[in-house]
């Protein structure tokens, strides 16, 4: 779920604890409403049924929108005008005596631009707090294109005329006669509207639903399908779904956004193969945290990290690869990560970028599995579903998962949530002093773990691995530490051979610099980075080239561009990146680039076939990065633009030089980790 977070008013107004009430009561929202494409505007009444009676009644309405009482004897006065991204006004309605039924009328237009929502240059996401065009209709709380009102959630009916040819998607079920009736509580309202196709498929859990701009059957029986599965295996991990359809709504751009009973992705994510399986999961488990257990976003969103952890890392978890998960998780946070931008999960509001991910998803979802490690599956899952049983339609923070773990284990996780929570930064370990001592047919290994960061120690269970003569399987055994410096004493039956600490990355830590291949992550989020141009290259290229760096530099003022031609050696405190094969620093990639072609595991891609793109650690500064991208014509550079971000967990790839399709895609392999110690020199190792 990735809701537009422009206002900070957009959040505020459901800080309050709505578990409070113990019936949950709701506003409702009876809106009838014509809204115009063509000119941008919309023209609405809304009824409102407050669950008290009152004579006063404040809200906040978009500034563009006029608004007027239709109450009879009320009388509507302006307290405000808030100046933010979308300026809004504060009104009071005064009724003539307690009622609890208010009426207003509004009109005006909603034409918000798209805003580019960035983090240093490989930034790129577009958002808009709302817009009504031609093009297609999003509206949500970020609009204020509702009265919003303080305290309570609310629930709706929704009567929205557009022009014939036009459809409308929102939360809940649409009525025969097209009126959208969301029953639930609710912390926001969406419309959302455009020239779809709609396909429908029943289900034991809830209709599928997919609406498309152009017609696609194929694509949409996809949806369909995995819709189902996916609603089937999260209503028996958690319980039950708590809408009656899921859709599918194709926008205008692109984008990934969650809402209560459908997602809004735009239109190339949707036709991502892999975007079914990655994802799709996340946004229809979204429906159970966020869109049905909402976010105490006071005590920090647990919400990213909790679907990422229970939907992208399930299902590389379920397709055997969990480790190499949990491990480009640990190596986004190393890339993006510096201490001076580290912030608390509790201080984590929404994503802004490459930071922000790194630490409310990443680290969530860290924290997420080491309670799963140290409580088990079973109790795990029981923790779970009574958090959401207990909060469903609900605020909730980490607080409340706390006490529903508590309840299951009966144990006492007050420690481990406020150190990883409450606190910034990772540990960081170093196994020192290891020795195997023979008492009779035991053996025992002793040493000792080191905290290695800056900043206080940690309280950490660290898992350990060890292989021993004659078993093929390794032993698991937890070393506990929680000081500076701890020892340690392992007792085994047979000969140890080998041992590893974390190798499966079960810990949120600091990775070891040699269990870090070079990335295109480390570049992207290197804090000062120089460009070095290539000056003997063809003008076209020079210029195709040129165009890239600045590109990139117009996105972030710590970038530096220079040719080849005018620098002796590679700066030593920056990141650098190398463009084009006829660079003058192009020897530093001298295992890889062939006279015309580019060498990748033993296969050779031509220069004037394919855009690549290599790094390898900085040869004058093993803390830093170097990139060598080659493009085989000016006009790759757009694509190369857009798609080399999302690459940034590997160390090469390869485009071809038609569609820029990937082609090859990896990450170099490290040495030995510094966190495996081999006990016996002559044994070998499976792996």
């Amino acid at each position: 779920m990735h809701r537009n977070l422009f206002l900070n008013l957009a959040i505020l107004i459901f800080l309050l604890p709505f578990n409070v009430l113990a019936d949950i009561q709701t506003i409702h929202h009876n809106l009838q409403m014509t809204i115009n494409p063509g000119e941008g505007t919309l023209q609405a009444e809304d009824r409102l049924t407050l669950p008290t009676a009152t004579s006063e009644v404040e809200f906040l309405l978009h500034a563009g929108l006029e608004v007027t009482p239709l109450t009879h004897g009320a009388r509507i006065q302006l307290i405000e005008e808030i100046q933010s991204s979308v300026r809004v006004k504060r009104y009071k309605v005064i009724l003539p005596k307690p009622a609890t039924e208010v009426a207003v009328g509004y009109q005006g237009a909603i034409k918000h631009k798209m805003r580019r929502i960035s983090q240093g240059y490989a930034g790129g996401r577009e958002a808009t707090a709302g817009v009504i065009s031609e093009k297609g209709v999003f509206l949500g709380l970020s609009s204020f294109w509702y009265p919003a009102i303080d305290f309570y959630p609310i629930s709706f009916d929704l009567d929205a005329r557009l022009p014939e040819g036009w459809s409308t998607v929102s939360q809940g079920v649409q009525d025969e006669k097209g009126v959208w009736r969301g029953q639930s509580p609710q912390d926001e309202i969406y419309l959302v509207a455009g020239r779809y196709h709609r396909y429908t498929k029943p289900g034991n859990v809830a209709e599928s639903q997919v609406y498309l701009s152009t017609p696609d059957e194929k694509l949409a029986e996809r949806y369909l399908k995995a819709t189902q599965e996916y609603l089937s295996l999260y209503q028996r991990l958690l319980g039950p779904y708590p809408y009656k359809k899921f859709a599918l709504v194709e926008n205008f751009w692109e984008t990934g956004y969650g809402m209560p009973s459908f997602t809004l992705l735009g239109p190339k994510v949707i036709r991502l193969p892999f975007i079914i399986v990655t994802s799709y999961p996340h946004e229809i488990l979204h429906n159970w945290w966020g869109n049905s257990v909402f976010v105490d976003y006071q005590t920090g969103n647990w919400s990213e990290g909790l679907t990422s952890y229970l939907a992208d890392h399930l299902m590389k978890e379920q397709a055997g690869n969990g480790a190499q998960y949990r491990r480009d998780t640990l190596q986004s946070y190393a890339d993006y990560v510096a201490k001076a931008e580290d912030f608390p999960l509790t201080a984590f509001r929404g994503n802004h970028g490459q930071v922000s991910q790194a630490v409310g998803y990443g680290r969530t979802l860290m924290f997420f599995h080491m309670l799963r490690q140290k409580l088990g599956d079973d109790l795990f899952v029981a923790g779970l579903r009574r958090f959401y049983r207990d909060n469903l339609f609900r605020v909730a923070g980490f607080d409340d998962i706390r006490k529903a773990f508590e309840a299951v284990s009966e144990e006492n996780l007050e420690a481990a949530f406020k150190q990883w929570t409450g606190r910034t930064g990772a540990p960081a370990f170093a196994v020192k002093d290891i020795k195997v001592t023979q008492f009779g047919i035991r053996y025992t290994v002793s040493g000792r773990i080191e905290q290695t960061q800056d900043g206080a120690p940690f309280s950490v269970s660290i898992p350990v691995f060890t292989q021993v003569e004659e078993h093929d399987s390794l032993i698991r055994r937890s070393i506990e530490v929680s000081e500076r410096s701890a020892t340690f004493k392992l007792s085994f039956k047979k000969r140890p051979l080998r041992m590893r600490f974390d190798p499966r990355f079960d810990i949120f830590r600091q990775l070891d610099p040699s269990e870090i291949p070079s990335s295109f992550g480390q570049l992207f989020g290197a804090k000062k980075v120089t460009f070095v141009l290539p000056a003997d290259a063809t003008r076209t290229i020079r210029r195709a080239y040129e165009q890239m760096a600045e590109h990139w530099a117009d996105a972030d003022n710590s970038i530096e561009i220079t040719w080849d031609a005018d620098i002796e050696s590679l700066p030593k405190d920056r990141a650098v990146w190398l463009l084009g094969a006829s660079n003058s620093f192009a020897n530093l990639f001298d295992a890889h680039i062939r006279e015309n072609s580019i060498a990748i595991n033993n296969e050779l891609f031509e220069l004037d076939n394919f855009s690549a793109a290599l790094t390898r650690r900085h040869p004058e500064n093993s803390d830093l990065t170097l990139g060598l991208i080659t493009l085989h014509d000016r006009d790759a550079v757009k694509g190369m633009v857009r798609k080399l971000p999302h690459y940034s967990k590997y160390s090469y790839t390869v485009f071809d030089g038609y569609q820029l399709a990937n082609k090859a895609k990896g990450q170099w392999p490290t040495e030995n980790s510094a966190l495996t110690v081999v006990l016996d020199e002559s044994a070998e190792y499976p792996e």
